[in-house]
């Protein structure tokens, strides 16, 4: 994965698996970042084990409710490229109380999002990942910028994704002045290339996503599209596939 994801350089794949791990064990701790990265089985990291250690079983608890909290789903679709369609919705950290642990437990759940997309498919790991960002309802108190800083360096620079492209849907009118200056900090160059912003009517967004080959029919319905997640279902079907 980590070769596909830097297109065989080697070097840059060595570099990447380094980060990697020393991200991994720095938000897991040294026991769980050495066990799969699974919700379901007796043996994965994210399962409730009575037999973890407090720290262990918080990190967990912390994870299952980022998870929860739905930042970050999978849409289990793909667009006219074959790339897998993350959405990413801000306005899920209504609630969010900003500390340490929880902020842990957000940054673990993406790691969880990406690595079930990735494990055992072939095609997304060398075509990569596309996300559809829908901040329109969020606010402006719900922007943690350590926890951008952790996600975007775990998606840029450590887990073995190929990211196609960032789309942001209908942004909130705080979005210029406060939020895109900061991902432009925080954001390699050669991603900055990648961000596009959509704004207007409903019917005008989805036309504008269709010319990136995002169909209505790939879209969750949340920004008009046909698509319903299901974050709880897709939970526990992941539970019993033992993922």
């Amino acid at each position: 994965m980590f070769l596909r994801c830097e297109v065989f350089n080697a070097k840059e794949a060595a570099a990447r698996i380094c980060n990697y791990w020393d991200k991994r064990i720095e938000l897991f701790g040294k026991v769980l970042a050495f066990k799969p990265l699974h919700v379901g089985g007796t043996e994965g990291a994210l399962h409730e084990n009575s037999e973890n250690t407090k720290e262990d079983a918080d990190r967990v608890r912390f994870t299952w409710k980022g998870l929860y909290l739905g930042f970050m789903r999978p849409t289990m679709t793909h667009d006219t490229g074959g790339r897998a369609i993350v959405f990413a919705d801000p306005s899920a950290f209504k609630g969010y109380n900003h500390t340490s642990d929880e902020r842990y437990g957000v940054a673990r759940s993406t790691w969880y999002v990406l690595h079930n997309i990735l494990e055992g498919n072939d095609t997304v790991q060398k075509l990569g990942v596309v996300v559809i960002a829908y901040p329109h309802h969020a606010k402006i108190s719900y922007v943690d910028r350590k926890l951008m800083k952790m996600n975007m360096e775990s998606i840029t620079g450590c887990i073995p994704v190929r990211m196609g492209s960032f789309h942001i849907c209908h942004p909130p009118w705080f979005f210029g002045n406060i939020i895109f200056p900061l991902i432009k900090v925080i954001m390699p160059d050669r991603m900055k290339k990648r961000i596009r912003v959509h704004s207007g009517s409903q019917e005008k967004v989805l036309d504008s996503l269709e010319k990136f080959g995002l169909e209505r029919s790939v879209l969750p319905s949340d920004i008009g599209g046909d698509v319903i997640l299901d974050t709880d279902g897709w939970l526990q079907e992941c539970k019993k596939k033992g993922l």
